[in-house]
C-alpha cells in the first residue's frame, strides 16, 4: 500500500538515505503540483544514485516548471538506463528540439551523442588552481596525498592513507576549495558535510545523520569527508549549555575512532574559522590529530586571484603588483568584494551619463578607501591566544605567520 505524504516525511527523517522512500515523495509532489520540491528531492536521489527513475522524474520536475533545455538534458540521460520508459509530453520536447534535418531521436542514443548532453560533474580543482600557500601544499602532499597515490611506498614506513587533518583560519580564505583540491590530488571521491545535513531537532536524529554520512564516505573508497563549519557540529562540550550539542559530539568521535569499523582509505577533513570552539578531544592521535593553519593569501596567491577576477573585464591602466601590495590580509573573498565595488564605481559613472569606459585606476583607488580586510578581527583573536597560551603550541603555526607579517 502506498504511504502518505505524512508518512513519507516522517520516513524521511527517521531515514533520510533511503532511496525508495525519497523517489515516492517526489513523485507524490510532482502529482500534487510542487514541482519544485519534487526537483528537490529528485536532485538529492539523484546524488545517492543515478537511474532512469531518477532522472524521468527529474525531467518531468523541470519541464513543469518550464525549463525544456535542462529537462531535455535529464531525459536524453535517462534513455541509457535499464528501466526507461518513454514519457510522451518529454518525447515532444526532444522531438521539437532535433533540427528538422536530422533524424529523430531514438530510444537508443549513441553514447557520444548521450555525453554531450548529460550534465557534466563541476569541473575538478587542483593544487594549480590554488595560488602560492607553497608551504600549506607541500605539508598536505606529504601527510595527505602521497600516501593515497603510493601506498606501496608508505606501507613500508607503517604509514597508510586517511586519517584526520583540520584546516582552520580567517574565514574567506579557501579551506573549502583547498579540501576539493585534496580530494582531487588523491584521486578519491568528495563527500562535503554541511551543518544543515546533520543536525536536526529531534532527539537522537543527528546522531543517525552523523553515522550515515560516514558509512557513505566508507562505502565509496578511496575517499574524502569534509566537514565544513567544523565547531558547530563539534562545539567544546566544556562551553556547550545543551546536552544534545554533547551527544552529537559523542557520537562524532565514535565514528572517527572507527570501533567495529574500517576507516582506511578514508581521509577526515574538517575546516573551520573558530578552531577554540573545537571539543579538545577531537585533536587527539587518531581523530583530527594534525592542525593546519590557512592564512590569508600570500603575495603571490593574491596576484593570482586578481588575475583571475580582473580577466575578461575591461580594465584598462590597473598596476597589478601595486594592488598586490596594498591589499595585505585580504581574503580570496575580500578580493572579490573590492574589484566587485571597483565595478559598481565604473557602472555608476557610467548610468551617470559618461561615456562607457573600462575600470581604471580611480575605481581601484575608490575601493580601496572603502574596503578593509575581514581577516583582521581573527588575527587579533589569534594574537592572544598566541600571547597567553603560554606551554601551548597548538597555534605555532598562527604565532609565525604573525611574526612574519609583523601582526604581533
Amino acid at each position: 500500500m502506498a504511504l502518505k505524504r505524512e508518512e513519507l516525511e516522517s520516513a524521511l527523517v527517521t531515514d533520510p538515505f533511503n532511496l525508495g522512500h525519497r523517489l515516492a515523495y517526489a513523485h507524490l509532489l510532482l502529482d500534487g503540483g510542487d514541482a519544485q520540491a519534487a526537483l528537490t528531492q529528485f536532485e538529492l536521489a539523484e546524488r545517492q544514485r543515478i537511474d532512469a527513475d531518477t532522472l524521468s522524474g527529474k525531467a518531468q520536475a523541470l519541464l513543469a516548471l518550464k525549463r525544456e533545455g535542462e529537462a531535455l538534458v535529464a531525459y536524453v540521460a535517462a534513455r541509457q538506463h535499464t528501466g526507461f520508459e518513454p514519457i510522451e509530453a518529454l518525447e515532444h520536447l526532444a522531438q521539437r528540439a532535433q533540427p528538422a534535418s536530422a533524424p529523430a531521436l531514438s530510444l537508443v542514443r549513441p553514447a557520444e551523442n548521450v555525453a554531450a548532453l548529460r550534465p557534466q560533474p563541476p569541473q575538478q580543482v587542483r593544487f594549480a588552481d590554488v595560488g602560492g600557500m607553497e608551504e600549506l601544499k607541500k605539508t598536505l602532499r606529504l601527510h595527505i596525498i602521497e600516501p593515497f597515490l603510493r601506498p606501496g611506498l608508505f606501507a613500508k614506513f607503517k604509514k597508510s592513507g586517511g586519517g584526520g587533518i583540520l584546516l582552520y583560519g580567517p574565514p574567506g580564505c579557501g579551506k573549502t576549495m583547498i579540501a576539493r583540491a585534496i580530494a582531487s590530488e588523491c584521486n578519491a571521491s568528495f563527500v562535503s558535510v554541511g551543518i544543515s545535513e546533520v543536525l536536526n531537532m529531534w532527539m537522537g536524529e543527528s546522531e543517525r545523520n552523523l553515522a550515515q554520512l560516514f558509512e557513505k564516505a566508507r562505502a565509496q573508497k578511496p575517499c574524502v569527508l569534509f566537514f565544513d563549519e567544523l565547531d558547530a557540529l563539534a562545539f567544546s562540550r566544556s562551553k556547550a549549555q545543551s546536552e544534545h550539542s554533547r551527544t552529537i559530539v559523542n557520537e562524532f568521535l565514535s565514528q572517527l575512532d572507527g570501533f567495529e569499523r574500517d576507516n582506511r582509505d578514508v581521509l577526515f577533513l574538517a575546516a573551520t574559522n573558530m578552531p577554540w570552539d573545537v571539543d579538545q578531544a577531537m585533536k587527539r592521535t587518531g581523530r583530527f590529530a594534525r592542525q593546519l593553519f590557512v592564512p590569508p593569501p600570500d603575495e603571490e596567491a593574491r596576484r593570482h586571484i586578481i588575475d583571475i577576477k580582473l580577466r575578461d573585464i575591461p580594465v584598462e591602466g590597473i598596476d597589478v603588483p601595486a594592488l598586490v601590495a596594498a591589499t595585505p590580509h585580504y581574503s580570496g573573498a575580500d578580493i572579490d568584494g573590492l574589484i566587485d565595488l571597483a565595478k559598481e564605481s565604473t557602472l555608476h559613472d557610467i548610468l551617470a551619463g559618461n561615456p562607457e569606459r573600462p575600470i581604471g585606476p580611480a575605481d581601484m583607488a575608490y575601493a580601496l578607501d572603502l574596503m578593509q580586510p575581514s581577516t583582521v578581527e581573527w588575527l587579533k583573536t589569534a594574537r592572544n591566544l598566541v600571547r597567553y597560551s603560554g606551554s601551548d603550541d597548538s597555534y605555532r603555526d598562527v604565532e609565525k605567520y604573525l611574526k612574519k607579517t609583523k601582526f604581533l
